[in-house]
């Protein structure tokens, strides 16, 4: 039996969107349990924040402001993560944009926009660390989709339909390249304590009806989504690929009464 299934050491992890949210939570778990964690995002100063806090805490990790919608920037934040820690373990794919509006009012700049932050970046990373990930015969992928995978929404049908690519995508992956040792899974969490949820949070009205609706009576919070992720990255999640991990608290079960 192995000593402690959590245990990160000599893992590298590269995270995208990771200074705020879910994502830092995710990088400060994974970074906590051992692993030499790269963390990119776009917010130069969330970046630095978050710098300064993790060197408090002598975490083994590094930073680069990367704009996740560019291959380009993502060819070069993969070339980083490589020259600055070696080959990847373990991806989590955290950045994204939720555009609201009917999927009938739509424009064709939504779309590329939506689709190229929330569903390329994950693609193209995912393409770059395969290869070194078949040559060590280990490997996690893990994105970052949303419960909007898995229900309809009025407003948010786009980003919608994009999360639900990423749960589809960690599918194929998982059937394609789990001979090699390679796990993918995309965890999907409902309202979560973040900037993202605030427009749910600070409405009182929209709060109390979501959280009735919730078995837990309560918002999550990023720790529970970093959780999650430290288990589909650890050996503690080591049987665990091909899914749809859904983190909400039991809104999908309720029955509304």
């Amino acid at each position: 039996m192995s000593p402690n299934l959590f245990d990160l050491h000599n893992k590298v992890a590269l995270i995208t969107g990771g200074a705020s949210g879910m994502g830092k939570a995710t990088a400060f778990q994974l970074a906590n349990a051992g692993a030499k964690v790269v963390i990119s995002d776009f917010n130069l100063t969330a970046l630095e924040s978050l710098h300064k806090e993790f060197t408090a805490h002598q975490f083994q990790f590094a930073t680069l402001k990367c704009d996740a919608s560019l291959k380009s920037d993502l060819k070069k934040l993969h070339q980083f993560t490589r020259n600055t820690f070696g080959t990847v373990d373990i991806l989590v794919t955290c950045a994204g944009i939720a555009i609201e509006g009917s999927l009938t009012d739509i424009t064709e700049a939504d779309l590329h926009k939506t689709f190229a932050l929330n569903v390329e970046s994950a693609l193209w990373l995912t393409q770059m660390v395969i290869p070194e990930m078949q040559q060590q015969q280990n490997g996690a992928l893990i994105y970052l989709a949303s419960l909007s995978s898995v229900r309809g929404n009025k407003k948010l049908g786009l980003y919608g339909m994009s999360k639900a690519t990423l749960a589809q995508m960690a599918r194929n992956i998982a059937v394609e390249y789990g001979p090699d040792n390679i796990r993918a899974n995309a965890i999907s969490p409902g309202v979560i304590e973040t900037h993202f949820a605030a427009p749910i949070a600070a409405n009182e009205t929209a709060a109390k009806k979501r959280k009735a609706l919730t078995p837990l009576r309560r918002f999550g919070k990023p720790d529970e989504v970093a959780g999650m992720v430290l288990l589909l990255a650890s050996k503690a999640g080591g049987f665990i690929t091909g899914q749809n991990l859904i983190i909400d608290g039991g809104t999908t079960i309720s029955d509304g009464n």
